[in-house]
């Protein structure tokens, strides 16, 4: 009799006090609402060693309750944790429902549920157990549990999650809705992973396309995000054959998230480089902080696959975010200064990366306001808008490419036109002054001896017939060349070294200047426009000496490298001040040289213009071949 009072008033004090130090969860709440948070009803052990489920029945005074949040984040911590549920069945009959767990580097979770006078584990996750080993195949952690009628049953998962980052959280749902939801994510992570695809076959194909090493970097940049992806919401497990402890080790999720911050830093740098590189400061920064990046993700991977002291786990985990936002800002930063520069591309990369930092920070800094119950998150929708708009910023990149280039095609073709016309010209005024100053007289001279021929003087005829003879054979040579000049593309017949030729003979017969032409080298033929720029240059600077210069040498020389075409043109003339060459512009110099330095730029060539008062002036014109256009 006094056993059985006393038992009743354990009962009654166990029953009557069971509401005070856990909160009862109704399964009806189930039928109303299919997703049913519950992690703020929970109470949580933790301890420095694994204990097994009699300890923690015996000692329930240890459990404290958990905060009013979707999920509790724990970051790194030595311990070991069993979570306390108590959930009610007021049906009559038995109600089967899903435990669900967010996403978690869990190595080992169990569900222990009472069944008759003995406890029993009931379910099992975990990277201790294949993917087809456990209670439930599911990217998240499942555990099925049966509560029987008329009942309140005390639920206890117990939790190894030890040297890694911890959070957890907790939702109660029906199979049938865990089905449907089931469904929906495999959906929505199917159109994540199609989105990536596509924008990685986009990117890959803009390389094939463009020849530009900036968009196969953003191409493996969204393969690091696919991974980011999938180790973000395990999914890997699933798909990738990832299920184990090892393989999760060797992937640690903020090592791959801080090297794809890094490939997209170099993208970044790479787009804006010919922007950045005038700020020198911001420029060093982003390199700097680069490279601190991805030696954080080398160091990361490593302390997370060898190291199990968890403060220092928690100093480089922590060390690794700061890093990342750091990434992300500079990143935004350089867009806002190039966007100040007028580098309207950068308004893509801007936005992009604005939407993925709030995503990111969100992630990384406030992870109990993320649904990782319920996914997608704001860090989803902003891995899909960051990629999203950033492809479309190198589409908008690669199309305003095409189009200047095309302008460009338009402005070559036109100044190559000018350039013939005004080769044209010029051969017109060389004729002209040509018949006049050399045919003319020689013809001029044969009328001359033909006029005072006497045949009585036998040896005078002679000598003048043979002089006649001599000056005619001069008179025919002449016209053959001017027959030559006639032909409009006479400088891609001659070839530039025959057609250079030509301008100084003509210079040198008029005998007021000593010429020099030296070659150097192996000569070779450049392209037809290459060419013709040239010799459109060669002809104006040789205008320039005989109209300005006051000189009485002029020297040209070809220099013939494999790598490399010189082309320098020197006078021993008057000079003139060069203080007005400010910033390579020549806008402080005649037309002349204007054209002279825009028609090397043109094809790509290095124009120099060396000159002092009374000392001379030297023209260099460098074409490294590899890189020359057209």
């Amino acid at each position: 009799m006094r056993s059985l009072v006393r038992t009743l008033l354990f009962l009654f004090f166990t029953i009557g006090c069971l509401p005070s130090f856990c909160q009862i969860i109704d399964a009806s709440i189930c039928d109303t609402t299919s997703r049913f948070p519950i992690t703020q009803y929970s109470f949580f052990l933790r301890t420095t060693e694994p204990i097994t489920i009699d300890s923690v029945i015996k000692s329930p005074s240890g459990f404290i309750k958990a905060k009013n949040e979707p999920v509790l984040v724990f970051e790194y911590d030595p311990y070991y944790y069993w979570i306390r549920i108590v959930v009610k069945n007021q049906q009559d009959k038995n109600r089967q429902l899903m435990l669900l767990m967010a996403p978690v580097g869990m190595y080992d979770g169990r569900l222990f549920q009472k069944i008759g006078a003995h406890w029993n584990q009931v379910a099992q996750a975990g990277l201790k157990y294949k993917f087809k080993d456990r209670s439930y195949q599911f990217t998240h952690h499942v555990f099925p549990f049966t509560l029987a009628p008329k009942s309140i049953d005390t639920l206890y998962v117990s939790i190894d999650a030890s040297n890694v980052y911890k959070l957890f959280g907790f939702a109660l749902i029906q199979p049938k809705e865990l089905k449907i939801f089931e469904n929906n994510i495999y959906f929505v992570f199917g159109i994540i992973v199609g989105l990536l695809l596509l924008f990685f076959v986009l990117n890959i194909s803009l390389f094939f396309a463009l020849k530009e090493k900036l968009y196969l970097w953003y191409a493996l940049y969204i393969v690091l995000l696919f991974l980011v992806v999938m180790k973000n919401d395990q999914l890997d497990q699933q798909f990738l054959g990832l299920d184990s402890e090892k393989a999760f080790r060797l992937t640690p999720f903020l090592a791959i998230g801080a090297l794809a911050i890094a490939v997209l830093m170099h993208v970044v740098q790479s787009f804006f480089k010919n922007v950045l590189i005038h700020n020198k400061l911001l420029y060093r920064f982003s390199i700097i902080l680069k490279v601190n990046i991805l030696c954080i993700a080398v160091i990361h991977a490593f302390v997370f696959l060898t190291v199990f002291d968890y403060r220092i786990q928690s100093i480089v985990f922590g060390w690794a975010k700061i890093s990342i936002l750091l990434g992300i800002c500079i990143i935004i930063v350089n867009c806002i200064y190039c966007i100040r520069k007028g580098f309207k591309s950068a308004l893509f990369i801007f936005c992009g990366s604005l939407v993925f930092m709030i995503g990111s920070v969100q992630r990384l800094f406030f992870p109990s306001t993320l649904s990782f119950l319920f996914p997608p998150t704001t860090f989803h929708i902003g891995i899909i808008l960051e990629t999203f708009v950033i492809s479309m910023g190198l589409i908008f990149r690669y199309w305003l490419e095409k189009e200047q280039n095309r302008q460009r095609e338009n402005n070559y073709m036109q100044e190559i036109h000018k350039a013939q016309l005004e080769i044209q010209e010029q051969t017109l005024k060389n004729i002209s002054q040509e018949i006049h100053d050399n045919i003319g007289q020689v013809l001029s001279l044969v009328k001359l001896n033909i006029n005072t021929m006497d045949c009585d003087e036998h040896k005078a005829l002679q000598g003048k017939i043979n002089d006649s003879r001599h000056l005619i054979t001069k008179a025919i040579q002449d016209l053959r060349d001017l027959s030559k000049s006639l032909d409009t593309d006479y400088v891609t017949d001659m070839g530039l070294i025959r057609s250079v030729e030509y301008e100084l003979e003509m210079i040198k017969k008029t005998g007021v200047y000593k010429i020099q032409f030296e070659i150097k080298g192996e000569p070779y033929r450049l392209k037809h426009q290459q060419e013709l720029i040239f010799f459109r240059i060669v002809q104006e600077a040789l205008h320039n000496i005989i109209k300005h210069a006051k000189a009485t040498a002029i020297a040209v020389q070809l220099m013939f490298e494999p790598e490399m075409f010189t082309l320098q043109i020197t006078d021993n003339g008057i000079g003139f001040d060069t203080s007005q060459l400010e910033h390579n512009n020549f806008n402080g110099l005649g037309l002349g040289i204007r054209n002279m330095h825009n028609r090397a730029t043109m094809i790509n060539a290095d124009f120099k213009l060396i000159s002092a008062l009374q000392k001379g002036t030297t023209i260099t014109l460098t074409l490294p071949l590899q890189t020359s256009k057209l």
